[in-house]
């Protein structure tokens, strides 16, 4: 069953950059559309999985969780800021 795709993306490449990915999906033996979407979707992915992941040494793991355990430390220049009249208002 095939997938009817109706949002369209259009991009501008020079005549160097054009060639190279004919070439690259011809050797893929997919059309460039299919190429580019392949290409493009792969790194989207692993631009985003690079936000969502991080990893950890086992140390490091521990240290974290040893952290996020203790109480916060007061900022006192926060504080005081907080304590000082508001110069500014928030509009609804």
């Amino acid at each position: 069953m095939s997938v009817t795709k109706e949002e369209r993306l259009q991009i501008r490449v020079d005549h160097a950059e054009k060639r190279l990915l004919e070439r690259a999906a011809e050797a893929s033996h997919v059309s460039v559309s299919a190429f580019v979407l392949q290409s493009a979707t792969v790194q989207a992915a692993s631009v985003l999985a690079d936000r969502r992941l991080i990893e950890l040494s086992a140390e490091a793991a521990a240290a974290f969780s040893e952290a996020l355990e203790q109480p916060a430390a007061i900022n006192r220049r926060l504080a005081a800021a907080l304590k000082r009249p508001q110069t500014f208002r928030w509009f609804d």
